[in-house]
């Protein structure tokens, strides 16, 4: 096995923070809670349980989730609309597409991502190699959408290339980041819209979402869903006509899933303490000697995709290492919180 350097590795005190009974290695479908973040989830509904839980107090931490997601991507918190799904906010951006409008994704995308636009009838929707993407983007584009690590098999998106000819032909860009924010840097992609979910990488509860992009995109879109939330003043304009909306992203929130807020701001703060290049560095070394132990080459993805046998699949399950199956093929995913130990663990039991 090829020689991984210590220093890329982040200390043992980050694995800390979690509490795995299993060797996990499966962030890209959801990624382990810190015990700090499960902790926070159930005091809130025991909160709820005694009737002293103050929805009022929220607000707050929804903000400052706002922000927190908003230094990871390179925008303001002012420029983050919340939601629970991500395929609720691309729908958004779907919508505000006029009729006939080019729309161009890659082949193989995570089914959220595509179908908003699929759903949407007068569209004209087509999907290319992913490694084509850049170059297949036409004039009569109107949109390019792509995850910037696809979900499948952890490839990562040449995001430069794709803003670079989405602009030479006059059309927007929408990056689905839940597969890379927490881990891969995606600071200043260029893109006008960035969706991510928080349950993944980013190690939160499920039932957290965001949307954001620079105003002059934002202002292109139209909330579907106008709830009390997307008020100016959310406890003020509660109740009753006429619509008053707040400016800028609130404008499409949709009100928050408050165990979900409660955790998410604890995450993001082990996230930031951290750094996403020192994350990144980690993961990639890890998923680096778990390739070079089953003899594939190196990569600049946290995420392994291999072909496994059935026996081996019994194997990993025995040893309790958990993965999952997508597109017929085993999908590893290393984060913080994972070890050398881990990996050599699933080598083991995928080598016998």
């Amino acid at each position: 096995m090829t020689a991984v350097p210590k220093t890329t590795l982040l200390p043992a005190s980050v694995r800390e923070s979690f509490a795995p009974a299993v060797t996990f290695l499966n962030a890209a479908s959801h990624g382990l809670l810190p015990v700090a973040v499960a902790e926070e989830v159930a005091r809130a509904e025991h909160e709820r349980v005694r009737g002293d839980f103050s929805i009022p107090d929220v607000d707050a931490l929804v903000t400052a989730c706002r922000a927190s997601f908003g230094r990871l991507v390179g925008l303001d918190g002012a420029q983050v609309a919340i939601g629970s799904q991500v395929s609720q906010l691309i729908g958004l951006v779907a919508e505000s597409l006029p009729e006939g409008a080019g729309v161009v994704l890659p082949q193989g995308e995570f089914a959220s991502v595509v179908w908003p636009f699929l759903a949407k009838p007068g569209l004209r929707v087509r999907t290319v190699p992913l490694d084509e993407l850049a170059a297949a983007v036409r004039p009569d584009d109107a949109l390019v959408v792509a995850s910037v690590v696809q979900s499948a098999d952890g490839r990562v998106l040449d995001t430069a290339a794709v803003v670079a000819a989405a602009r030479a032909h006059g059309a927007r860009v929408l990056f689905d980041v839940s597969q890379a924010a927490g881990w891969f840097p995606v600071h200043d992609t260029g893109a006008d819209f960035l969706v991510s979910v928080g349950y993944k990488w980013l190690l939160g509860p499920k039932g957290s979402a965001y949307l954001a992009g620079p105003d002059e995109a934002l202002d292109t879109l139209r909330p579907l869903a106008a709830g009390w939330y997307a008020g100016f003043d959310p406890w003020q304009t509660i109740y009753d006509a006429p619509l008053r909306l707040a400016e800028g992203a609130r404008r499409l929130d949709l009100a928050p899933t408050w165990p979900a807020f409660r955790g998410q701001v604890i995450a993001f703060d082990l996230l930031e303490a951290i750094g996403i290049e020192a994350i990144h560095a980690h993961d990639v070394t890890l998923a680096n000697r778990l390739r070079a132990g089953v003899g594939l080459p190196e990569s600049n993805s946290a995420v392994v995709s291999l072909p496994v046998t059935p026996e081996a699949t019994d194997r990993l399950a025995a040893a309790r290492v958990i993965g999952s199956m997508r597109a017929g093929r085993l999908r590893l995913s290393c984060h913080l919180y994972n070890t050398e130990d881990d990996i050599d663990r699933a080598l083991e039991a995928l080598n016998g």
